[in-house]
């Protein structure tokens, strides 16, 4: 028994040994190229599309099974500018084969090079994306069932050494509202990607020209993707102009969708912004140099009913305002705020008054059009603003305390107090909007 045992693990080891061996020569025998056209039809069959791909392809087995595939093309239907819908200058990818026999993804490289993507519009409506695949996704519909429900992912673990897509280009184009555009230079690299670690992330590409680039790490996303907490911490530049930073956690992100982030937009200059834009800034103020900086720090926490804002800093050129504030019954809707305003001088911001011009005037005419109260019948309001000094039309006001409240259709303003030329106003004010006259 024990020599049955002996030659039963050496005939068992020989034949893996050739098995193996036979993974790893065959591929130096065998001509992918030959295989070409087969796979240049069946894609085609697949999408209704015309499919081409190079003569450099390359396929290995083992340690790693890798494919490598070069000028990918998938043409556009007739009648369209472009002749491809989608081409790939490079595309490897390369897994390993052993881990996936305890269920772990182990993949070395991952290289999509050069990927362009058109998407157009015609003038009669037609999209080139339209009927992609339709004929058999027919067929597969009647075969399809659902997805048993499961826990969790059906691996034990992910790792991804080389992850990136470079010289991306994504353009679109409506003809009839003759629109066109274009996201080119896209590069993406992802790093560190597994399941029990945090993915690091780096993307930057011209959007119609203007770069636009996000740093950051997000994760880990765990076994069970969607539950649990993931964090996040991203630093987004547009034109070279404008930073935001978003860090914080995202918690449970299928079920309740809780997030808890810190959100901070460094100093910039609205006006700058709009120049890189090639755009005209839409708001004519006096003084030319107002609204040149603008900056906001806060804390957001919330899920898809309630939106809450704390620890608000807003700063517009020499004036700053800390707030709170706190929106839920988006309907309705139902709101609260604090705002406290430390000093601004409104005249900077106001535009210059126009000339004075003769308009005729249709005496005894009045509007007929109703307004609709209620949107303010639905309205829950409970505001405070606090501001410390304000300009207006020349005259400084001091120590403005306002508290406003609605319910109801009831509109109460109170106090609404303030200091002017070394006195004080202190006032009620009550708008009941109940019913279709105000009162």
């Amino acid at each position: 028994m024990k020599s049955l045992f002996k030659w039963l693990l050496i005939i068992g080891g020989a034949f893996f040994v050739l098995i193996i061996a036979a993974v790893i020569i065959i591929p130096q025998f065998v001509d992918i190229n030959k295989y070409k056209p087969m796979i240049e039809q069946k894609v085609a069959e697949a999408t209704g599309r015309s499919f081409t791909l190079g003569d450099e392809m390359d396929l290995s087995v083992f340690p790693w099974v890798g494919v490598k595939l070069t000028d990918l093309h998938l043409g556009n239907p007739d009648g369209y500018n472009q002749k491809d819908m989608v081409s790939v200058k490079n595309f490897e990818v390369r897994l390993k084969v052993m881990p996936l026999l305890s269920k772990k993804i182990e993949i070395k490289t991952f290289v999509l090079d050069g990927p362009a993507i058109y998407l157009e519009k015609l003038k009669n409506g037609k999209t080139n994306w339209e009927g992609l695949g339709k004929a058999q996704s027919k067929k597969a519909d009647k075969t399809i069932k659902e997805p048993s429900s499961t826990k969790g992912l059906p691996i034990e673990d992910l790792m991804v050494g080389k992850f990136s897509i470079t010289n991306g280009q994504l353009i679109y184009v409506d003809q009839g509202a003759n629109v066109k555009k274009q996201i080119s230079d896209l590069n993406l690299t992802l790093d560190n990607i597994s399941l029990e670690n945090p993915v690091g992330i780096s993307f930057a590409a011209m959007i119609d020209g203007k770069p636009v680039s996000l740093e950051g790490t997000a994760g880990p996303i765990g076994k069970e993707p969607g539950k649990g907490i993931v964090a996040i911490d991203f630093v987004l530049k547009v034109l070279e102009q404008l930073e935001i930073k978003l860090k914080g956690n995202i918690i449970d992100a299928l079920a309740s969708q809780n997030f808890d982030l810190e959100l901070a937009i460094s100093s910039f200059s609205p006006r700058k912004l709009f120049a890189a834009l090639n755009q005209s800034f839409p708001v004519q103020t006096k003084d030319p140099k107002a609204l040149s900086a603008l900056s906001l720090k806060t804390s957001l926490k919330g899920n898809p009913t309630s939106v809450s804002l704390s620890k608000g800093e807003l700063k517009l050129d020499d004036s700053t305002i800390v707030f709170s504030a706190m929106a839920k019954e988006f309907l309705k809707p139902n709101l609260k705020f604090d705002l406290k305003l430390d000093e601004i001088d409104l005249d900077r911001y106001l535009p210059e008054p126009p000339a004075k011009e003769q308009t005729p005037t249709a005496a005894g005419t009045k509007s007929s059009k109703k307004i609709d109260y209620g949107p303010l019948r639905k309205l829950v309001l409970d505001g405070k603003v606090q501001i410390d000094k304000l300009k207006a039309h020349g005259a400084i006001v001091e120590k403005v305390d306002i508290h406003i409240l609605a319910k109801k259709g009831i509109i109460t303003i109170d106090p609404l107090g303030l200091n002017l030329y070394q006195g004080s106003v202190a006032s009620k004010l009550v708008v009941n909007v109940q019913k279709n006259d105000p009162r």
